[in-house]
C-alpha cells in the first residue's frame, strides 16, 4: 500500500547498488546508508520529523524493500492455522521458507497495542525477513489498518527461536505475562467468547510469528502462488 507506486520506480536502483557493491539487504545498517535509500527517505520523511519518526520510516522502507526483492510473498493465514499456532501444539522456528514474506492474519482476530498507553488495535499481519545474523528474523507487525484511517501502527523487533527447545516455545524475547495468564489469551472484555487473541508484549508477537513460520509449506519447484499485482499469494 505504501510503496506500491514507488517500488517499481525506485527499488530497482537500490537493488543495483547492492549488487554492484556485493552487499546483502539483510544488513539494515548498511542498507540505510545506501545513497538511493537516503534520497528516498529524505523524500518520504516529513522535514520536521524527529529521530523516532526517521527510524520508523527507515524500518518500514527496509521491510518493504525486502518484501519486494523476495517477490512479494504473502501467506494468508487461515482461522484453523491461527488456532493451531495459538495452541502451540507443534514446534517453532525462526527459519524462513523465503528470504522475506508477509503473514496476513484473519481479519480482526488478533489484537495488540503499538505502545502500552494506546487502546488495542487489530493486527493485520507481520512482515518477516532474514537478518544478517543466521537463524534470526526481523519482524514488523502492522496494526490498525482500516478505511477511515490514513495510516497504521507498526511494531518492529528481532529475535530467534531456540533450536534446542523448539517444542516448548523458547524464544529470545521474553513472552511470559506478569499476571500468569496464557500466551495469546484475550485481554479485551468479552473477547474470549468471540474467539479473539491478544498480544500482551513483544515476546508474544515473536512467539506467534515463530509458531506460524513452522506451519508454512516448504517451497517446491511448482509452488508459484497466485499473482496479485506486485505480490504472490499463498493460502495456509
Amino acid at each position: 500500500m505504501v510503496f506500491a507506486d514507488l517500488a517499481a520506480e525506485r527499488f530497482p536502483a537500490i537493488g543495483a547498488v547492492l549488487a554492484r557493491e556485493s552487499l546483502s539487504s539483510a544488513d539494515r545498517d548498511h542498507f540505510i546508508l545506501l545513497e538511493p535509500v537516503g534520497r528516498l527517505l529524505r523524500e518520504i520523511v516529513p522535514p520536521d520529523a524527529g529521530a523516532d519518526a526517521l527510524e520508523a520510516h527507515a524500518l518500514l522502507l527496509h521491510h518493504a524493500y525486502r518484501h519486494w526483492a523476495a517477490d512479494g510473498w504473502v501467506y494468508r493465514i487461515s482461522e484453523s492455522t491461527l488456532a493451531r499456532a495459538a495452541a502451540g501444539a507443534h514446534r517453532i522456528t525462526s527459519h524462513l521458507p523465503r528470504p522475506a514474506l508477509y503473514l496476513q492474519l484473519p481479519e480482526l482476530r488478533v489484537w495488540g497495542t503499538a505502545t502500552p498507553d494506546e487502546p488495542p488495535e487489530p493486527l493485520d499481519g507481520v512482515f518477516v525477513s532474514e537478518t544478517a545474523v543466521p537463524g534470526a528474523v526481523a519482524a514488523l507487525a502492522i496494526f490498525g489498518m482500516r478505511p477511515d484511517r490514513p495510516g497504521f501502527s507498526a511494531v518492529g523487533l528481532e529475535g530467534r527461536a531456540d533450536p534446542g527447545d523448539a517444542m516448548h516455545g523458547e524464544i529470545e524475547v521474553a513472552a511470559a505475562r506478569t499476571d500468569g495468564s496464557a500466551s495469546f489469551a484475550p485481554t479485551i472484555a468479552g473477547a474470549d467468547r468471540a474467539g479473539l487473541y491478544s498480544l500482551a508484549n513483544p515476546g508474544e508477537l515473536l512467539l506467534l510469528t515463530c509458531r506460524l513460520l513452522a506451519l508454512l509449506p516448504v517451497p517446491t519447484a511448482g509452488s508459484e502462488g497466485t499473482a496479485d499485482g506486485v505480490e504472490r499469494i499463498a493460502d495456509v
